[in-house]
């Protein structure tokens, strides 16, 4: 049979014998007798502690008292208050049993300790916090178990014993004391009968529970607090800097920051007067953004090179903030450092001035400036920006002053115009009906190495203007729409419209965008187009006068009988072939497939009207604007404004904006009736598809439908890419 003792009592049993080949066993069992009293004397003394500890009082520190040679007689314990109880541990003849005691070992650890020397276990030190369980086996082995790892502390009986049973030395008890606790505010030792507890001076603890916080203004912070078993002197105060003012309260203490931009620490301390204190730190960060760079004058932070490149822009922030370019050759390059460094690119400086621009930083997601960066760049080297540099087309966006180029080549295409020899402005109009000056639109144009080349005057006039190249015999191979808007033209996500792109917040041509809560005014109305064609003729000027079309100076639109051709298209931008109840095509195109080479709804094709990254739109009967064969009044997203001369589709404002006749009158019906082209052809037909509003009185009627080719309609462009 085996006997088991747990923890702290059985400590007491010879754990300093060694192991023997032959032993006396009289001085076994007087060690074995004299137990019980050990025991009894030790858990008086652990009694006495306990009963010692009052109201606010501690245990700091405990220390052994010892004889002349060096034999352990009693112990010291110091209290909270500074109070000494001195306790004797009884007879401590090392032969009547071990001392059981609680030491510091060399790192500074509590450790269980018999006869002033540490228990250890494979080399290790027997902390506190380990739980010794002690057992005697069948040869009279005692055995430390610690953490299912086993060790042999020696043999303790005779061979064959008369005390107790089967030899086992019936002094010995299970259970003396079952286990120990130690945790962050005192000591358990649970004992046959009863638990005692033990305070421990961690008790004594400034507790916080959050230590971070952060500045957004300079209103009042309250941080609670509490101090864990308190004296009744214990004190609470504070040390911070001149960033912060600080009110020590029974429970909280009201910190309030010089200005949002406050940064630093506090230190909240508690003394218990009693030897005891416990500080804890307190971080208060504030708004900070500053430049980290030195500005290149009081006006201009950085000068860029003429040729660009990427400007890296040093800041110290802890603020999410966004980052706003100001001008066009001023990009915003995104990286994962932003608070550390803000990444620009500078395109290169086309003109042989200093250019001046900058970026804005705002608070992320407000309207609230934190800063602005201003730069400079050098003066370049005078040379036309290309405007076919990203993809070639039949049209060109142009959004402030300067000279451009673009690629005389067939629209969406490479393909060079065999026998080009010059470029000239064929007209140009300010969309209103206002008598257009000469050259107001479009400074200059010319022709070299495959480029068309033009300038705009110093002060940009916003309008729409028509360039062509020709031959050495004058004939025209091919022309360009080139449009300078008044406002930044803007891509709306609008599903009733377009399932997958995004749309163009305007008309083809128009300057503005058609406002939803006024008057649509003619600057919004766009230019016009027949089904097919790649080139604009002009629109409606006035909603009084709905047959007038806008002023363009240079070659006006004339009108022929058709039907025309591709070719004559091509040839004459600025006829318009029409052809009553027709198609302005020969019959043999009208009805044959050959028309879907013109435009087309899947792919940008050569003869598509709209700039670079757009396309025509798509019929789709999936989208709410496409899928009503008829609506006469407010239905779904469609919200019709008559008195305003126009409607709405979900964020998408159209101008009713008139058309061009297919039997010869030329513009007319302005604010009446609209047509919007898609890129899709009715199959065995001399129509195109779109959308047509008619707001005449007594048959207001808006529906999806094909509308004959020849007459000339509004475009409304959609991205090439979906919409994200």
């Amino acid at each position: 049979m085996k006997k088991t003792l747990t923890i702290l009592g059985m400590v007491l049993l010879l754990a300093g014998c060694a192991k023997q080949q032959a032993y006396d066993d009289s001085a076994v069992w007087e060690k074995l007798a004299n137990l019980e009293q050990r025991v009894s004397t030790l858990e008086s003394s652990i009694r006495g502690i306990q009963s010692a500890v009052g109201e606010g009082k501690f245990v700091q520190k405990v220390q052994e008292i010892t004889d002349a040679a060096g034999n352990v007689t009693g112990i010291t314990v110091t209290y909270t208050t500074g109070e000494v109880v001195t306790l004797n541990i009884g007879n401590v003849d090392p032969e009547a049993g071990p001392v059981i005691s609680v030491m510091l070992n060399g790192a500074g650890e509590l450790c269980w300790a018999i006869d002033g020397v540490i228990i250890q276990q494979n080399g290790k030190d027997v902390t506190v916090y380990q739980y010794p369980e002690f057992s005697i086996d069948e040869e009279g082995h005692l055995w430390v178990e610690v953490d299912g790892e086993k060790t042999d502390l020696g043999l303790v009986k005779g061979e064959k014993g008369d005390k107790g049973e089967d030899g086992q030395g019936g002094a010995i008890q299970d259970g003396i004391i079952k286990g120990i606790t130690v945790g962050e505010e005192n000591i358990e030792i649970l004992l046959d009968d009863t638990t005692i507890t033990l305070p421990l001076t961690l008790a004594f603890k400034l507790v916080v529970a959050k230590t971070d916080y952060a500045v957004t203004s300079t209103d009042p912070i309250e941080v609670a607090y509490e101090v864990k078993n308190k004296t009744p002197q214990t004190v609470v105060d504070a040390y911070c800097g001149n960033d912060f003012e600080v009110e020590v309260q029974e429970d909280k203490i009201i910190v309030t920051p010089a200005s949002k931009s406050s940064f630093g620490d506090i230190l909240l301390y508690a003394d218990s007067k009693t030897g005891l204190t416990s500080i804890v730190k307190l971080h208060f960060e504030g708004e900070v953004f500053k430049p980290d760079y030195v500005p290149y004058s009081s006006d201009i932070d950085f000068v860029a090179e003429a040729g660009g490149g990427s400007l890296e822009v040093p800041v110290v922030s802890n603020l999410d903030f966004d980052v706003v370019s100001g001008d066009s050759w001023i990009t915003y390059v995104e990286t994962k450092a932003k608070k550390a460094t803000i990444v620009l690119t500078i395109a290169e400086n086309p003109k042989a001035t200093v250019r001046t621009g900058g970026v804005n930083l705002f608070r992320q997601g407000t309207e609230e400036l934190i800063m602005t960066i201003v730069i400079a760049q050098q003066a370049g080297t005078p040379k036309a920006t290309n405007l076919s540099a990203n993809g070639t087309a039949n049209s060109y966006i142009v959004n402030e002053a300067g000279w451009y180029k673009f690629a005389a080549v067939k629209g969406n295409t490479s393909e060079a115009l065999e026998g080009a020899d010059s470029a000239v402005l064929l007209w140009e109009t300010w969309n209103t009906q206002e008598e257009v000056t000469v050259n107001s639109v479009i400074a200059s144009v010319s022709y070299a190495d495959g480029f068309v080349e033009f300038t705009t005057p110093e002060t940009l006039k916003p309008g729409n203007a028509l360039i062509a190249v020709k031959n050495a015999d004058g004939d025209i191979l091919w022309s360009w729409h080139i449009w300078i808007p008044k406002t930044a033209i803007t891509d709306v996500v609008e599903a009733n419209f377009s399932a997958t792109k995004k749309v163009m917040s305007r008309n083809l041509g128009a300057l503005i965008d058609t406002p939803a809560d006024a008057d649509a005014p003619v600057e919004s109305f766009g230019l016009l187009y027949q089904w097919g064609r790649k080139d604009p003729f002009p629109g409606l000027g006035s909603l009084e006068s709905p047959t007038t079309p806008i002023s363009v100076a240079g070659t006006a639109m004339t009108q022929q009988e058709g039907p025309g051709s591709v070719e004559n298209a091509i040839a004459n931008p600025t006829v318009y072939y029409y052809v009553s109840n027709g198609c302005w095509l020969p019959k043999s195109m009208t009805e044959d497939s050959s028309v879907s080479e013109l435009w087309g709804e899947e792919s940008k094709t050569v003869y598509d009207p709209c700039p670079v990254g757009y396309v025509l739109a798509k019929r789709n009967k999936s989208c709410a604007m496409w899928a009503g064969t008829k609506w006469t009044e407010s239905t779904g997203p469609f919200v019709l404004n008559a008195a305003n001369h126009s409607f709405s589709v979900g964020s998408l404002v159209f101008p009713v904006a008139g058309y061009i006749d297919d039997g010869g009158e030329g513009q007319k019906k302005a604010g009446i009736r609209t047509i919007i082209w898609t890129g899709r052809w009715d199959s065995g037909t001399a129509n195109g598809y779109g959308f047509f509003g008619d707001l005449t009185d007594g048959s207001v009627a808006f529906r999806n439908q094909g509308n004959v080719r020849s007459r000339g309609g509004s475009v409304r462009c959609v991205t090439v890419a979906n919409a994200e």
